[in-house]
């Protein structure tokens, strides 16, 4: 890629950051006029720092649906479509259903999935229109057949159970590495953080399990390239948006909160995407019938 090329991409990531933007304050005057319960801030937080963050991060809100939407292989309004739905999901439902449990500032749940839906259609569309896939092979109908086709019903039956609760162990496993660096803080309750029971853990992490794997499997349907660059698009894409620019935003959390987590949901979102594309990757012949 050329200084020229680059230079492009990121006068482009710049729009698209730009429509986020719009959204935002549209959003939030929707969810202003439906009289919806407005966020508290958390305990200590500069919200002035905080806003100053949130305009900052956009480009990386807007490079994680970026790095999707050349590959895949619909047209504008199928990777508006997925693109949206990608980013509202995992950026904001996500965010707010683990907050719902493992911190004391999870007021305006619906204030901000209702708020969140224009930023996401807007910078959703406006990515799949400053980023087109490159030569398309097939069309939607196409594509979506031959992926189903490529297996019998029982294989596919197995496949999705797994892959719908395949977050579950691999959030379990990095969480418990991250608790020696971080745990004291939940169990203490400083900064506004809270130590979650086992039995309001499960249902929230069922719940963002399968509905990561109904965002992520669009994406891997209408992908048209290699495996190889959807793991590292994927991974990328979830990595930004489930938890990096989080962290980069949340200032009222230290330093030694925050980088044990972003490392965390490195691990977790790159081992997570590697396992869907095994479970779910294409195959080149058909099943013998």
């Amino acid at each position: 890629m050329t200084i020229k090329q680059i230079l492009i991409n990121l006068g482009k990531l710049l729009l698209c950051a730009l429509a986020l933007e719009v959204g935002t304050m549209i959003g939030g005057m929707i969810a202003v006029a439906l009289k919806l319960p407005i966020p508290k801030s958390p305990s200590g937080a500069d919200m002035k720092s905080i806003q100053l963050y949130m305009v900052l991060v956009t480009p990386l809100y807007a490079l994680a649906l970026a790095v999707i939407a050349r590959g895949l292989n619909t047209n504008f309004l199928g990777r508006t479509l997925i693109l949206s739905f990608f980013a509202w999901i995992t950026y904001t439902v996500n965010t707010q259903l683990e907050a719902s449990i493992v911190s004391t500032y999870s007021s305006g749940f619906w204030f901000a999935l209702i708020s969140a839906i224009p930023s996401a259609l807007l910078c959703g569309a406006t990515t799949a229109f400053l980023f087109p896939m490159n030569n398309p092979v097939k069309g939607l109908s196409e594509a979506i057949k031959d992926f189903f086709s490529r297996r019998s019903l029982l294989d596919w039956i197995w496949r999705f159970i797994v892959a719908a609760v395949a977050f579950m162990p691999i959030y379990f496993i990095f969480g418990l590495m991250v608790i020696p660096f971080t745990g004291e803080y939940y169990r203490q309750s400083m900064f506004g953080l809270v130590m979650p029971t086992i039995q309001q853990l499960l249902p929230i992490l069922f719940t963002r399990s399968v509905l990561f794997l109904l965002v992520c499997l669009p994406i891997i349907i209408l992908w048209q390239k290699s495996d190889a660059s959807l793991f590292w698009s994927l991974g990328l894409a979830l990595f930004l948006l489930v938890g990096f620019v989080l962290m980069l935003i949340a200032t009222w959390l230290p330093l030694y909160v925050r980088f044990p987590h972003t490392l965390e949901i490195l691990a977790d979102e790159f081992v997570y995407a590697g396992t869907l594309i095994l479970l779910l990757q294409k195959r080149n012949k058909k099943p013998a019938r």
